[in-house]
């Protein structure tokens, strides 16, 4: 899977949320965040959908998520 588990906490961080609040926005505890920004659980289409909403309202493209697919840069 392309997605790059690194991102969460960098996009995170970008809209100033804590682990907490982010799960919060996305009806998630906050264990689950951390696990996945250290890479030990991914989230599922529908948290990754939800957190490409939030970030395009921020000006963060979807792309951000995928740093190493290359077709998704063209968005």
């Amino acid at each position: 899977m392309p997605f790059d588990s690194n991102q969460i906490k960098a996009f995170r961080k970008k809209l100033g949320l804590s682990q907490t609040e982010l799960g919060e926005v996305l009806g998630v505890p906050q264990s689950t965040v951390g696990r996945w920004e250290a890479g030990t659980t991914f989230p599922n289409a529908k948290h990754i959908g939800l957190m490409c909403d939030l970030g395009y309202a921020q000006g963060i493209r979807p792309s951000f998520f995928f740093p190493n697919y290359s077709r998704l840069e063209k968005d």
